[in-house]
């Protein structure tokens, strides 16, 4: 029996990892045309504005994207449509004002510091990735994987560098960092509205048909929408701090580098981290997979199995990112100049971001683990901690060194919380999510 849902497991994380690459490659490809046909400076604007959405968009969903895929992986797994309707109303309405919030943050950003005008359009790109993330998270909750990541990981990115070549005449692409940020915004959120139409309505009705047929028992039957409610919006603070935190400390290490030093110096760390994020894919990739497979085995305390997943995950991610990690050892300066010969300054800064990814991924899935079965607040003190610590020396590095500076905070950044967190998971769930799992897992967990 566990012997089949292993393999099982692996082949569709083999599935979940073949997409993360694939969108890996796409993202390379962007960057790559960006660099290659954008002058340098215009190209360092433009991974700074790509990077300021990116933050913003995990910053300003305000945790709503973790909550629809844990609540709604928990609610299908206890036949709670009712509950499954009622979060789906409440994230949707937060997320609008996250939508909202963050298109006024950048509005206000660009005002005040007289800041160069292809910040304008990275609002509408925001708004694009809160829309696309909170889509993905919908039906990664229903369990549709694949259908989740199409539209953004896979059919976004050429689609968006295709109308930019047919915009340049065919022999270039866009080189205006305004322009081409302009057509990555329209480009995702016309594609938001695809995936909502012809993907998501469909498989939430009937995914809300196939759950109400099942007739399943409710151990909690007389908890009520209206009561859940509060434990919604307090599981919301604390998901979006946490993952506030956690996700959006890379692209603001750009936003911070930008703020130092000149556009040229920004462009070739965005290219830097860019490069050294290939590490991190195989564990998000797992992750998207695992994770509302955590929720639903914490939910039916099946403990045996939740440590099944979550070592699967860290040894095929550590496997992985090994293997990257050699390659990029001794390619990634290549690698960087073929993007541009002047961002092989930042090779160093390359191995250096690229060891914290190597880490997290030796930690494997334990920020997800201490999401998924509850454990946000502990978690948030955690992420605080490190970030607080782990910010400041961003800062203070980033302004005394530069870019060598940033790529140090963030090492201290994802080492310090990933280690931490499989501290407190063995200590407290008798779950170890890193590599050692299989090894030392607490003998009252294995059945």
């Amino acid at each position: 029996m566990a012997a089949n849902s292993n393999r099982r497991l692996a082949g569709r994380g083999a599935i979940s990892i073949a997409i993360r690459f694939l969108s890996a490659g796409l993202g390379f490809a962007l960057v790559f045309a960006m660099a290659r046909w954008m002058p340098t400076d215009e190209f360092g604007h433009f991974g700074y504005a790509f990077s300021l959405a990116t933050a913003l968009s995990v910053m300003l969903d305000f945790g709503q994207c973790r909550l629809i895929l844990r609540s709604l992986s928990t609610y299908s797994e206890r036949g709670r449509t009712d509950l499954m309707s009622a979060v789906l109303r409440f994230s949707l309405m937060v997320s609008v004002v996250g939508i909202l919030a963050s298109v006024l943050v950048i509005l206000l950003w660009s005002s005040l510091s007289h800041a160069h005008p292809s910040i304008i359009p990275a609002a509408a790109l925001t708004a694009g990735m809160i829309l696309a993330d909170f889509q993905a998270n919908l039906l990664r909750g229903l369990g549709n994987l694949v259908r989740s990541l199409v539209p953004k990981e896979i059919v976004w990115r050429p689609l968006a560098i295709s109308l930019m070549a047919l915009a340049g005449g065919g022999l270039t692409i866009v080189t205006d960092a305004t322009t081409a940020l302009w057509f990555l915004a329209i480009t995702l959120l016309v594609l938001n509205a695809l995936q909502l139409l012809f993907i998501v309505r469909p498989r939430w009705r009937r995914a809300l048909a196939q759950i109400a047929a099942a007739e399943r028992v409710d151990p909690t039957p007389d908890e009520t929408p209206d009561a859940a409610k509060s434990m919604w919006r307090k599981s919301s603070v604390r998901l979006w701090l946490a993952t506030a935190m956690n996700a959006a400390i890379t692209p603001l290490s750009v936003v911070v580098v930008g703020q130092f030093i000149s556009p040229a110096e920004t462009g070739a760390f965005f290219a830097a981290v860019r490069v050294a994020t290939i590490i991190a894919f195989p564990l998000q990739g797992l992750n998207l997979l695992t994770a509302p497979m955590l929720a639903r085995n914490y939910a039916a305390n099946n403990l045996a199995q939740l440590q099944r997943v979550a070592s699967f995950t860290a040894i095929a991610s550590t496997a992985m990112a090994l293997l990257g990690a050699v390659i990029l050892g001794f390619f990634g300066a290549q690698l960087l100049d073929l993007l541009n010969p002047s961002f092989s300054t930042s090779a160093t800064a390359l191995l250096v971001i690229m060891a914290g990814f190597v880490i997290a991924a030796i930690c494997g899935s334990s920020g997800q683990l201490m999401n998924m079965t509850g454990h946000d607040r502990e978690f948030l003190k955690i992420l605080a901690t490190f970030n607080i610590v782990g910010f400041a020396a961003l800062l203070l590095l980033t302004r005394e060194f530069g870019a060598i500076g940033a790529a140090w905070g963030l090492l201290v950044v994802k080492a310090g919380w990933n280690i931490a967190v499989v501290i407190w998971a063995r200590r407290n769930l008798g779950i170890d999510p890193s590599i050692l799992g299989p090894i030392f897992v607490p003998k009252a967990v294995v059945k």
